[in-house]
């Protein structure tokens, strides 16, 4: 019987996964295996939830981040060993919220200013 790395890889590649996204969710379920320092039919749903809040809350992880670690997990788990986790269809990770960019009186003035053609300045005009 293969390794389950192996097996991941494999299944990955079947449903069609590109090459980075193979390294991503690979990297994401060894970084948890680690982190237990067990192998992962040993991971119970328990470690799981403490797992996604010790990276939530300690190592502050990223949106980007979390949801990585969130699909390659799951992925491993569902497709690899067959073993639904009600617990990884709780977990979300947040979402960045920023805020627009907002330009000066003179960022405008400058802007409306370049522009050529007078009725893309009078729209322009219109909307600032």
């Amino acid at each position: 019987m293969k390794p389950l790395r192996e097996r991941m890889v494999e299944n990955l590649q079947l449903k069609g996964y590109s090459q980075s996204t193979q390294k991503l969710y690979v990297s994401a379920f060894r970084q948890l295996c680690e982190h237990f320092n067990k192998p992962p039919v040993r991971i119970t749903e328990e470690d799981l939830r403490d797992y996604f809040l010790y990276g939530k809350n300690v190592k502050k992880w990223s949106c980007s981040t979390s949801t990585v670690a969130l699909c390659g997990i799951k992925f491993f788990f569902y497709h690899t060993i067959k073993r639904p986790w009600p617990t990884l269809l709780f977990i979300r990770p947040g979402r960045n919220k920023t805020l627009p960019v907002v330009l000066s009186r003179d960022e405008v003035h400058r802007l409306l200013h370049s522009i050529r053609l007078l009725h893309y300045r009078v729209c322009l005009s219109t909307i600032y």
